[in-house]
C-alpha cells in the first residue's frame, strides 16, 4: 500500500518525454533543474524533475543491474538527485513493466527488487512504471487489469522494501480502468492514451489530442482524491502543436480535473505566453486545493461544457469550456452553482483577473477552443 500522504495534492513538476523524447542527457537535466527555480516554478509548486524514458544503458552490466547510459549521464544518477535536492526539488526516473521500455531499453520485468534498491540508493523520489512489451503470456487465463495488479503490486512491494520514499506513477493508459483499483497501488494512474500535441486529431484508433482526453478523464471525477489522481497525461503546453488559447485550454482543464501538473517542454527557452500559463498562480491553486475534488461534469450541451469543482473554505471554481470550432455563449446561472445562498455572489475570472459581483442568470461569451475559469465567493457585503 503506497503512503497517501506522499500526494495530498496532485503532483506537479517537469518530464523530458513530451519535448525530447529519448533525446535527454545530463546537461539537460541540470539546465533544467537551474531554470525551473530561475524561473520561479519551484515555489509555485513544480518540485519533481522527471527523467523519462531514454536514460538506461542498451544493456543490463554483468552482474544484471539496470545502470544509466554512459554517454549520456557519465555521472550517474545519484548526482542529479543530489543537485535536484541541493536545490529544493524532487528527482524522477523511469522503468516498465515488462522485459524492455517502450523504446527498447532495458525495463523491470524480473528484476523489481534490485531495480528498486537501485533508485532508493540513488536518491530517485518519484517512479513512472510503463507499461510496454509485457510477457502476458506468463499470465494464461489473467486479463490484462488482473496482470497490472500484479506486476504494479510487485513494484509497490519492491519500492517499500528499498525503504525509501517514492511517489509512483502508474502509466498503463488506461488499460483495465486503472481508476476502479489503481488506488493503494500507485498516487496516479494514466486514464488515457499518450497526449499528442493537437487540440483533435482524426486519425482513426488514436485518443490522445487534447478534447478526446479531456472526455476520457472529465467522467471520472468519483475516482479522484488525496492520495490517488487520475492523470490524463502531461502538458503539452509550449511544444509548438497548438494555439495559445488550446493550451491555455489544457492548464485550464487539468487544473479543474485536479490532474497532475508535469510541464513538457523545454523551460531553457520558454515563450511568455507559455510562462503565463504555467504560472498562473490562481489556477494553480484551483489545481492544488486540499479538498482535492475533481470537477464534475455539470453540463454538456452542443459541444459547451460547464465543469464545476467546489473547494476548501467554500468556494466553487468553474470552467467553461467551448469545444466547438466557433465561437459560442451559454448562459449560467451563478446562483444556483454558487457556494453558499447569499444573494450576490463574487466572481473572479482567473485568465483576466477581472472581479465582479454577479446576480441570477447571464450569457457568457466563450471563443472557439477556449476555456474561461471563475472562481467563485459569498460576496461579504
Amino acid at each position: 500500500m503506497v503512503d497517501p500522504r506522499l500526494a495530498p495534492t496532485p503532483p506537479m513538476g517537469f518530464n523530458t518525454w513530451n519535448r525530447f523524447g529519448i533525446e535527454i542527457d545530463e546537461r539537460l537535466m541540470t539546465e533544467t533543474i537551474a531554470a525551473i527555480c530561475e524561473e520561479g516554478l519551484r515555489d509555485l509548486g513544480y518540485i519533481y524533475v522527471n527523467l523519462d524514458d531514454g536514460w538506461m544503458a542498451p544493456e543490463r552490466d554483468a552482474l544484471g543491474r539496470l545502470v544509466p547510459d554512459p554517454q549520456r549521464f557519465p555521472h550517474g544518477i545519484g548526482p542529479l538527485a543530489d543537485a535536484a535536492h541541493k536545490a529544493g526539488l524532487k528527482l524522477g526516473i523511469y522503468s516498465d513493466c515488462g522485459h524492455r521500455t517502450c523504446k527498447g531499453l532495458p525495463a523491470s520485468y524480473g528484476h523489481e527488487r534490485e531495480d528498486a534498491q537501485a533508485f532508493a540508493a540513488w536518491g530517485v523520489d518519484f517512479l513512472k512504471y510503463d507499461w510496454c512489451h509485457v510477457p502476458f503470456e506468463d499470465f494464461p487465463g489473467r486479463t490484462h487489469a488482473e496482470v497490472a495488479q500484479i506486476l504494479y503490486g510487485r513494484i509497490e512491494a519492491a519500492v517499500a522494501a528499498a525503504g525509501r520514499p517514492m511517489l509512483l506513477s502508474m502509466c498503463n493508459w488506461g488499460d483495465g480502468e486503472p481508476w476502479r483499483w489503481g488506488r493503494g497501488l500507485a498516487h496516479m494512474w494514466r486514464t488515457t492514451d499518450d497526449i499528442v500535441d493537437a487540440y483533435r486529431r482524426e486519425t482513426s484508433g488514436w485518443s490522445g489530442d487534447l478534447s478526446t482526453i479531456f472526455r476520457l478523464n472529465a467522467v471520472l471525477d468519483e475516482f479522484a482524491g488525496p492520495g490517488g489522481w487520475n492523470d490524463p497525461d502531461m502538458l503539452e503546453i509550449g511544444n509548438g502543436g497548438m494555439t495559445t488559447t488550446e493550451y491555455q485550454t489544457q492548464f485550464s482543464l487539468w487544473c479543474l480535473m485536479a490532474a497532475p501538473l508535469l510541464i513538457g517542454t523545454d523551460l531553457r527557452a520558454m515563450s511568455e505566453d507559455t510562462r503565463r500559463i504555467l504560472t498562473n498562480r490562481e489556477l494553480i491553486a484551483i489545481d492544488q486545493d486540499p479538498l482535492g475534488r475533481q470537477a464534475v461534469l455539470a453540463d454538456d450541451r452542443d459541444g459547451i461544457c460547464l465543469l464545476t469543482k467546489p473547494l476548501a473554505g467554500g468556494d466553487v471554481a468553474v470552467g467553461l469550456f467551448n469545444e466547438r470550432d466557433a465561437a459560442a455563449a451559454y448562459a449560467i446561472d451563478w446562483r444556483r452553482i454558487a457556494p453558499t445562498a447569499a444573494r450576490e455572489v463574487l466572481a473572479r475570472d482567473l485568465w483576466t483577473g477581472e472581479q465582479r459581483r454577479v446576480r441570477g442568470r447571464e450569457d457568457c461569451p466563450v471563443l472557439p477552443h477556449e476555456t474561461r475559469v471563475w472562481r467563485l465567493s459569498a460576496a461579504l457585503d
